[in-house]
């Protein structure tokens, strides 16, 4: 009897375990309905219990997207230090839809009080990835926040394991818009004996963008390790302000820099953009650092057109112009690509007498013809096509005719006009510039394949293979019908070619 007493005892028992279990789900259930359904302030409330029973997560994983979005909303509602807390877990959510709803809601919540912000600074080093990408996005969105930057300091000092993440912080426009708190407490931070934090505060100072940061980045590129030497001068090339010439100037100038470093400084340079810098870039055109070459040539022409539409800079140009005189090619051949990132006609003619020269290398002439092949720069058309026809170099003619396709419209003319005289070289330099001009050139070709000029229309056929489009079928099966079987020929290649029947 006693036996079956102790059965029945223990089914009780467990039949009890199993009622207080349910009993719980569907509690736990009923809360999460309740946050994605219900009034504000019983969604807060169900969200406040989920909390602290330490089941809000347990209890909206592998719920749908909505239903997690609607608990991520809770939370935003709720508003407390509790709620930023466990908006962190949430950002490594499966669906971007999900973190980015956590981002917004940490984005409105997490600057109310200094609590929800030290809830927040966890996230910096959490090991997840997305947690550390979105509390960094949540820091670089907040805007102005009591007390945010000096807690984002402190915690910066105490947690070795934030840095990465802390000092992208550190650069984000909270810092920079309350710079008058952040650079001095970023000036104190580099004095701290770990270099990875000394090298995150000279790249946030950069990124802030203040020029009154310059003197103390000139002071720990002289004085610190060379890593930190590297962001220092790459901050100062951010920054770009005069005060910092001197220094970019060195590091161009210092061929034991970083080449990374050297060629920011170059960028900086192309910024700052005075008379002294753009002597600097210019003599660093034939550095052995061939990334630093590619910086200088980028930046001159920035320097001489900062802004496409804008006039281009006359001192700049200058400067460009003389510089093709130079005695080492490297040098001319550096001024030459960066005149040609500015594509200004007024320096036409220069480029021109370096393309002309039988006595300059190839390489050279090419270069300057390439420089001369912009939109509309249509006062070196006739000079072009008649380096089409440069006897001994094939590089040249397709060089030059590469530009007229680039010139674009204006080109079209002289271009045509070419194909009517039927010499060989020029004429299949100039279908083939006709051809990659593409929709803009086929009424033209249009109107030269109905003319009565045989060889024209040959190579109007060439131009319009060229073009490989349905548009020109009507034109092509015109002229493969020509009565004249050169004409017929090669209108019938083309559209083989470009697999149109016939």
């Amino acid at each position: 009897m006693r036996k079956y007493l102790n059965y029945i005892l223990f089914a009780g028992f467990v039949l009890a375990v199993i009622g207080m279990a349910v009993s719980h789900s569907r509690r736990i259930h009923g809360l999460v309905t309740a946050m994605s359904e219900g009034a504000p302030n019983e969604r807060a409330a169900a969200a406040t219990d989920l909390i602290k029973a330490e089941q809000f997560m347990d209890a909206i994983t592998g719920e749908p997207l909505q239903t997690r979005l609607k608990a991520t909303e809770a939370l935003e509602i709720l508003a407390t230090p509790a709620a930023v807390k466990q908006l962190l877990p949430i950002l490594k959510d499966q669906d971007r839809d999900v973190r980015d709803r956590a981002v917004a809601a940490l984005v409105k919540i997490a600057g109310q009080s200094p609590d929800h912000i030290k809830e927040l600074l966890p996230g910096l080093k959490d090991g997840d990835g997305n947690i550390k990408k979105g509390t960094k996005n949540t820091f670089a969105k907040i805007g102005a926040v009591s007390n945010a930057i000096p807690l984002i300091v402190e915690y910066l000092k105490k947690e070795a394991d934030s840095r990465t993440a802390a000092g992208d912080v550190l650069g984000t426009p909270l810092f920079a818009k309350e710079s008058a708190t952040s650079l001095p407490l970023l000036y104190a931070l580099f004095e701290n004996k770990d270099e990875g934090i000394r090298v995150s505060v000279g790249e946030a100072l950069g990124k802030i963008g203040d020029k009154a940061a310059i003197p103390i980045l000139n002071e720990k590129m002289h004085k610190d390790t060379a890593q930190v030497r590297r962001v220092c001068i790459g901050s100062i090339a951010l920054i770009a302000d005069v005060s910092g010439e001197a220094m970019l100037t060195e590091a161009i100038r210092n061929p034991d820099d970083d080449d990374e470093a050297r060629s920011q400084a170059a960028v900086g340079l192309g910024k700052i953009a005075t008379a002294t810098a753009i002597d600097t870039l210019l003599q660093s055109l034939n550095d052995s650092d061939i990334k630093l070459r590619t910086s200088s040539i980028a930046s001159l022409a920035h320097a001489g057109r900062p802004v496409r539409d804008a006039q281009p800079v006359a001192m700049v140009l200058s400067k460009c112009v003389t510089a093709l005189n130079s005695k080492d090619e490297t040098t001319q051949i550096g001024a030459v690509q960066a005149l040609q990132g500015v594509a200004a006609p007024e320096t036409n003619a220069p480029l021109l007498a370096l393309a002309n020269s039988t006595t300059n290398s190839e390489t050279l002439r090419v270069a300057a013809i390439k420089a001369l092949g912009f939109e509309g720069n249509e006062g070196v058309v006739n000079a072009l096509i008649t380096l089409m026809a440069t006897p001994n170099t094939e590089l040249l003619g397709s060089t030059a005719s590469a530009s007229l396709t680039a010139i674009g419209a204006k080109a079209i003319p002289a271009l045509t006009a070419v194909l009517q005289k039927g010499e060989e070289t020029t004429s299949f330099h100039a279908a083939l510039a006709l051809g990659r001009m593409g929709a803009k050139a086929l009424p033209a070709l249009e109107q030269v394949a109905k003319g009565n000029n045989l060889n024209a229309q040959r190579w109007s056929a060439t131009a319009l293979g060229e073009m490989g489009v349905a548009e020109t079928t009507p034109i092509l099966k015109q002229l493969a019908s020509s009565s004249d079987g050169d004409v017929s020929y090669v209108a019938k290649e083309q559209l083989h070619r470009n697999g149109q029947n016939q």
